[in-house]
């Protein structure tokens, strides 16, 4: 049946999966108000439903296959998951570390990059794969788990150690991610690449994998005008998800979920955009939503200031001077302006 906002009273959710890999971690959910909420930027609980909507924005699900002549067969085989974030949100990558017992590593990525990554095949058999089969992905990524879990299931079999097995990964592998490059090509010139899966079933499952699909994907901000009020100056906030087109009907769907906003896509871009840009569903819906189903990391306080300009414009305190100068000086400190 399909998910809506009004279906979800927050006192419902207090759950334990004692059925997962992670039965020692009681995840309680938390009622945010937005003076609690200014000053939780982590949680010390995470839903596991953020983390796949997490991945789903910001996670990869990788395999290797590199020349190593101590292997068997000349090659080895690796597998590897990992979520990326900014250095800013570097407590969060710690906390969804912890939400996997302590596995794997966190390290630097890029010059303002970190990373969680987890290349054992014990821990990503154990963990990642229970994880993301009790809580799938929605988005096109999800075929890149399905291709990455193959991978994994054959090399716990030995499979990676004999010709066959080796070919029948290589074949996975081109499909995988961006496909093999010019040297696996040439090494392994009778692969055939498996059919990728196609997700065309792209309902929101939870409120918190939007909540996580946000951290990772979304945006606010706040946009100012030239207006012929007596402060001069013209206010509008907006909520923006950005995608790839491939997962369109995903941003399509936000718009019925949310029952409001719209999705637009630039002629000839890649990228599409769920947009929210009236003021009373910024203000009635998104902001109610995610003060209930937290932001997590560095965004939070982005969304923090939006809410801040957005009790501001319900007073008509963007209609003074003094008002609207304050709104610009929170502009500037949001999103790539925040130090």
């Amino acid at each position: 049946m399909k998910t809506t906002l009004n279906n979800y009273k927050f006192s419902q959710f207090s759950q334990n999966f004692s059925a997962s890999p992670f039965s020692s971690i009681n995840f309680t959910f938390r009622k945010f108000t937005t003076s609690t909420f200014r000053q939780s930027v982590i949680s010390k609980t995470i839903n596991p439903f953020f983390i796949t909507g997490l991945t789903d924005g910001e996670g990869s699900f990788i395999s290797t296959i590199r020349m190593n002549s101590s292997y068997r067969m000349g090659w080895r085989v690796e597998v590897l998951f990992q979520i990326a974030l900014h250095q800013k949100d570097l407590d969060l990558l710690k906390a969804i570390q912890a939400y996997f017992s302590g596995i794997g590593s966190i390290v630097k990525a890029d010059k303002d990059m970190y990373a969680f990554k987890v290349t054992s095949l014990k821990e990503i058999l154990t963990y990642i794969i229970p994880h993301f089969d009790m809580y799938p992905l929605i988005t096109q990524k999800k075929a890149d788990y399905l291709l990455f879990k193959d991978i994994a299931l054959m090399m716990k079999k030995g499979d990676h150690l004999n010709k066959e097995g080796l070919q029948s990964i290589v074949d996975i592998r081109a499909t995988l991610n961006l496909g093999l490059s010019e040297a696996l090509q040439t090494a392994f010139p009778k692969t055939i690449p498996v059919i990728r899966f196609l997700v065309s079933k792209q309902e929101i499952p939870h409120p918190e994998w939007l909540a996580g699909f946000v951290t990772g994907e979304g945006t606010f901000f706040v946009k100012i005008n030239k207006s012929r009020n007596k402060a001069g100056v013209g206010v509008q906030l907006v909520f923006q998800v950005a995608q790839h087109v491939r997962d369109t009907g995903l941003l399509k769907s936000f718009v019925s979920y949310f029952k409001c906003g719209q999705y637009v896509r630039p002629t000839q871009e890649k990228w599409g955009y769920f947009q929210c840009t009236r003021f009373l569903d910024n203000y009635d819906i998104i902001k109610e939503f995610f003060i209930n189903h937290p932001i997590q990391g560095s965004k939070a306080k982005d969304f923090s200031d939006w809410v801040e300009v957005a009790e501001m414009i319900k007073k008509g305190d963007h209609l003074t001077e003094e008002g609207s100068s304050k709104i610009v000086n929170i502009k500037a400190g949001m999103n790539t302006g925040r130090k």
